[in-house]
């Protein structure tokens, strides 16, 4: 897909498997659906990744999202979801008799909906993993980029030679060199996926919302002027009371690049814009209140409120 040249490229958020309000979503973007498939005159897709885990239409969601990409009229990131699922069933090369996502309770718990949707399609679940496995790390052009959850160049850098040049694994060897916990892989894969982080201090500790006790933050990696962990936070604002309110150790980004979008911090409220160029897209589908969130970028420097759209679950 040549996104670079398209007039106008539509950025969508974090989908986990809620099928619907990605269809209502495509037909608020003018997206059409007519015999020879989905059809846009002007207009591109990139997806930021997370399409599975949590929702109804997990399977639905995959086959939908494929089919845009297979058409030329889409591209997908990968997720942390994505690259879960592959590492679900991949040995760890430093110990071969555990997947690099680990079997625990709370991940079997997390996948269980996306394992439950081809428990009848055996052949359909390799081709999904197979696909999953090419899946772009990251999306840039000369006016805009995207991430699922942090730019963060160092560990581009890091994760270049297991890519080719539009970003995507070149073997399966890229989930194994990054599913080695404290490998300069692993650690440059969690950047990217999962987020930057930041440990606090001394024995300083939080509870999350499910009473988890916790030793680290998500960093915001795109807002200036961050002096404390509390500042820092991603985290809820009715939370964020409960972050130690204590200077940080290490600088903090300061993202004043190309605009970027990103999914993956389960953002609340109504959808908006924080930074003018770097813009969260995840608003949290998967909860009561949740919508599934896009961007119609149109070749702007900053971001621009008028072009977000989204669709809510109802």
């Amino acid at each position: 897909m040549e996104c670079e040249d398209a007039r106008t490229l539509d950025f969508v958020g974090d989908i986990h498997g809620f099928v619907d309000p990605l269809k209502r979503l495509l037909e608020k973007l003018g997206y059409q659906k007519t015999q020879t498939g989905w059809t846009h005159p002007h207009a591109r897709l990139v997806f930021l990744g997370d399409l599975i885990d949590r929702g109804p239409g997990q399977k639905e969601t995959v086959e939908l999202v494929r089919t845009l990409c297979e058409s030329g009229l889409a591209t997908c990131l990968s997720g942390n979801h994505e690259f879960n699922a592959v590492g679900f069933v991949t040995p760890r090369p430093d110990q071969p008799d555990q997947m690099i996502r680990s079997h625990t309770p709370n991940h079997i718990a997390q996948h269980e909906a996306f394992l439950e949707a081809y428990a009848n399609d055996a052949a359909g679940y390799q081709e999904t993993l197979k696909w999953f496995q090419t899946l772009p790390i990251w999306f840039e052009s000369d006016r805009v980029r995207a991430v699922h959850a942090c730019w963060h160049l160092g560990s581009q850098q890091t994760l270049a030679p297991y890519l080719d040049a539009a970003n995507r694994p070149r073997s399966l060897e890229f989930f194994k060199a990054s599913g080695i916990p404290g490998s300069k892989a692993w650690e440059a894969r969690e950047i990217t996926l999962n987020g930057l982080e930041a440990r606090l201090p001394d024995a300083a500790s939080f509870e999350d919302y499910y009473g988890v006790t916790r030793r680290k933050i998500r960093v915001n990696w795109w807002a200036p002027e961050q002096r404390t962990y509390r500042d820092a936070a991603v985290i809820d604002d009715t939370q964020r009371a409960r972050i130690p309110n204590l200077p940080m150790h290490e600088p903090v980004p300061d993202y004043r690049d190309t605009l970027c979008f990103f999914g993956h911090y389960w953002m609340r409220g109504r959808p908006r814009i924080e930074h003018p160029r770097a813009v969260c897209l995840d608003y949290s589908v998967a909860l009561e209140d949740g919508v599934l969130c896009a961007y119609r970028f149109q070749n702007e420097v900053d971001a621009c409120a008028a072009h977000l759209v989204w669709a809510s679950k109802t």
